[in-house]
C-alpha cells in the first residue's frame, strides 16, 4: 500500500504532467479571461481613444497685394470706374460674392472682402478712427467720442440705477429715518382750509412731532358747476385710504362718508360730554345726526338705477340716528380751525362737521385729540381775533 501510495505520488510529481496541464490549462483560461475582460475595457475606450483632435481651420487670408492698393485700384479690381455710385459696388460685390460662395471659393471671398472695404472707404475710415483714439485724450480709459458712445448706448442703466437709488433712500427715509406720522387730519368739502393752522395746534398743544393735515376741494351734488380742484375727488380717496384719525366735511358731503361708514358712531362721546363739559362750551356745538334711512330718503332718488340696484334694504337698526361728529356753526370758530366755506348756494348750510374716523388705528386716542380741538375752540378763537381784529365786524 506504501509503495502504491509513492507510485501515485512519484507519478503527480513525474508523471505524464496531467495535473501540471491541468494547472497550466487553468491558468490560461485566467488569462484569456482577463485578457478578454481587458479587451472589452479597450474596446469600451476605443472610442475616446480613437478620436482625433479637430484641427483649427487656418483663417484664408486676402492676397497681400489688395492691402496695397488704393480706392481707385480696388474700383477698377471690380471693374468699375472711381466715380461708380455706392449702390454699383454694392451690386458688383453681392454678385461677386455669389459666385464664388457657390464656387466654395474663399481665397476670392477674402479677397473681394478686402477690396471692398477699400473700395467703399471702410478701410481710411477705420485707420482715421483708430489714429485720432490713439492720439486723443483719455479720460478714464476712454477719448471723449468713445465716452459720447457708450452714453448714447447706455444711458439708460443709470437711469435705471439713479431711480432705484432715488426710490431706497425714499423708502429709507419714510420708514426709518423720517418720524413717522402720529396724527392724521382729513378734511373733505368745498372749503379752503389753512393746514397750517391745526399743524401747528399739533405740534405745539398737543405734542405730536409729524402730524399730517390734508384737504381735498370737493363739491359734492355739483349742482352750481363751482370752479373747483378737477383732483378733489382723486385726492380724497387717496386722503381716507390711508384711514385720518380725524375727519372734517361740509353740509353737503358729509352724508356720503356716513353711509360709507368712514366716521365713527359718537353717541357715548357725547353724552359724556353733556356730564362734563360747562354749558357755554356746549352752546359752541352741535351734535350731527344722522342714520342710513336718512341717507337713503335724500340721495337713493337721486342715484342711477344700478347704484340703487346695489343698495341694501333697510333693516330695523338703520332707522336709529346717531352722533357721527360736531357741527361749527359760526364763522369765527370755523376761520379759527382754518376753514373758508367755498358755497354760493345760499340754501346749502354753511357748516363744518367735525368727527373721528372709523378706520383710524388708534380710536380711543383719536376721540381724545378730536375733543380737545372742540374744548380749545375758544382759545384758537382769541388768537384769530388778535391777529384779524376786524373779524367779528366783517360779513
Amino acid at each position: 500500500m506504501k509503495e502504491e501510495k509513492k507510485k501515485i505520488g512519484l507519478g503527480e510529481l513525474k508523471g505524464d504532467g496531467s495535473a501540471k496541464e491541468s494547472k497550466g490549462e487553468k491558468i490560461k483560461l485566467d488569462s484569456k479571461a482577463s485578457s478578454e475582460k481587458s479587451g472589452k475595457t479597450e474596446e469600451k475606450a476605443d472610442p475616446e481613444e480613437k478620436k482625433e483632435p479637430v484641427e483649427k481651420k487656418e483663417p484664408v487670408l486676402p492676397d497681400p497685394a489688395i492691402e496695397k492698393m488704393d480706392r481707385q485700384q480696388a474700383m477698377e479690381y471690380f471693374g468699375l470706374p472711381a466715380w461708380a455710385s455706392k449702390e454699383d459696388l454694392d451690386d458688383k460685390f453681392w454678385k461677386l460674392g455669389k459666385t464664388y460662395t457657390a464656387q466654395k471659393n474663399e481665397q476670392k471671398l477674402a479677397d473681394i472682402s478686402l477690396a471692398y472695404s477699400i473700395a467703399s472707404g471702410e478701410r481710411d475710415r477705420k485707420a482715421e478712427e483708430k489714429k485720432e483714439e490713439t492720439e486723443a485724450k483719455h479720460f478714464f480709459g476712454k477719448t471723449s467720442k468713445q465716452w459720447q458712445d457708450f452714453w448714447h448706448y447706455e444711458w439708460w442703466k443709470f437711469a435705471v440705477a439713479i431711480a432705484v437709488i432715488i426710490a431706497g433712500w425714499a423708502f429709507i427715509q419714510y420708514y426709518f429715518i423720517a418720524p413717522k406720522v402720529d396724527v392724521r387730519m382729513a378734511s373733505v368739502g368745498h372749503f379752503q382750509q389753512d393746514v397750517s393752522i391745526m399743524e401747528y395746534y399739533f405740534k405745539e398743544t398737543l405734542g405730536c412731532k409729524n402730524p399730517e393735515v390734508r384737504d381735498a376741494d370737493v363739491v359734492s351734488g355739483n349742482s352750481e358747476n363751482e370752479d373747483v380742484d378737477q383732483y378733489g375727488v382723486e385726492k380724497a380717496t387717496t386722503m381716507m385710504a390711508v384711514h385720518p384719525d380725524i375727519l372734517v366735511f361740509d353740509a353737503p358731503t358729509v352724508p356720503v362718508y356716513v353711509n360709507s361708514g368712514d366716521l365713527y358712531i359718537l353717541d357715548d362721546v357725547y353724552e359724556n360730554m353733556k356730564a362734563t363739559w360747562s354749558k357755554e362750551d356746549l352752546d359752541r356745538l352741535e351734535p350731527y345726526y344722522y342714520s342710513k334711512a336718512k341717507f337713503y330718503e335724500e340721495y337713493l332718488d337721486e342715484m342711477p338705477e344700478h347704484y340703487q340696484d346695489a343698495m341694501e334694504p333697510l333693516e330695523e337698526k338703520d332707522y336709529v340716528e346717531h352722533v357721527y361728529g360736531f357741527i361749527i356753526r359760526d364763522k369765527i370758530d370755523q376761520a379759527a380751525l382754518g376753514y373758508k366755506l367755498l358755497w354760493k348756494d345760499p340754501t346749502i348750510d354753511r357748516i363744518i362737521i367735525f368727527g373721528v374716523g372709523a378706520g383710524s388705528s388708534d380710536v380711543e386716542k383719536a376721540k381724545e385729540r378730536a375733543l380737545k380741538i372742540l374744548e380749545d375752540i375758544d382759545v384758537l378763537r382769541a388768537d384769530y381775533l388778535e391777529e384779524h381784529p376786524y373779524a367779528e365786524s366783517e360779513d
